[in-house]
């Protein structure tokens, strides 16, 4: 994962309030809608909305997000466990009111994923959000519960190019989720030559024989061998060396 850049905004009321979150209950996904912006200038952005004045006759914009994230780097422009106004609205889903709560703005973070000059989300910048993520969830204490912004809204066509192909936000989630839950490595099979061998009864009879006899005429000296051989321990590769050992030492005690 790359580093976090922290560059937080100055507390304001236009852009980052310095609420505490009432509760941690989701991340929601936002794209940037400034095609070629690095993740940088968003939080320059968001702190610019610190400079409105309320008594002018201009309509203010109230706007933030904790994080962004571009190409090469991932910013923190407000603490994670602060309120962010990043999908206030007067209407909200169903599904979001029932999960995030009547004002998902004080459950959730927001991630401002930044666009090419083309408008497509940079499969780095992609996987640099998923990094991110899973970091919020293991190490913050989100849960895993991802949305969309027109996902909490309804009515926002953000993030865009997930928005135009929704398959590209389960793909997000799954990466998540295998990055979350890599899977077990197989366990592979356990080498032939370290399997205890799968003699019948009369063959480890035929076996104790050899390797007894071998330890009488004093061709190996380790009771150890008779012992694996009776309690039925004996591996395939052990048996080839004691083959191996006995035949040439009888080779060499007959010559």
């Amino acid at each position: 994962m790359l580093p976090i850049t922290k560059d937080y905004l100055p507390i304001n009321k236009f852009s980052r309030v310095g609420i505490k979150l009432k509760s941690k209950k989701g991340i929601v996904m936002h794209y940037t809608a400034s095609p070629g912006a690095p993740a940088k200038n968003i939080g320059k952005y968001f702190a610019g909305l610190a400079q409105q004045n309320p008594n002018d006759n201009i309509k203010d914009t109230y706007a933030g997000a904790q994080y962004s994230v571009d190409r090469t780097s991932i910013y923190n422009n407000i603490p994670d466990d602060e309120m962010a106004y990043h999908c206030g609205s007067t209407t909200y889903t169903k599904e979001a009111l029932s999960q995030l709560g009547t004002y998902p703005n004080n459950s959730t973070v927001g991630i401002e994923m930044c666009i090419e000059k083309d408008g497509s989300i940079h499969e780095d910048t992609f996987n640099n959000a998923v990094d991110l993520v899973v970091y919020l969830i293991k190490v913050r204490g989100f849960p895993n519960s991802i949305w969309t912004h027109k996902g909490v809204v309804g009515w926002k066509e953000c993030p865009l190019p997930w928005i135009k192909n929704p398959s590209e936000f389960e793909r997000f989630k799954k990466a998540v989720n295998d990055k979350l839950n890599p899977p077990k490595p197989v366990k592979e099979e356990e080498d032939e030559v370290n399997k205890v061998l799968e003699y019948a009864n009369w063959a480890w009879d035929e076996l104790d024989k050899y390797v007894g006899d071998a330890y009488n005429d004093k061709i190996i000296s380790e009771w150890s061998w008779v012992e694996k051989v009776r309690k039925k321990k004996l591996t395939y590769g052990e048996l080839i060396l004691l083959k191996v050992l006995i035949d040439e030492r009888r080779r060499n005690k007959s010559a």
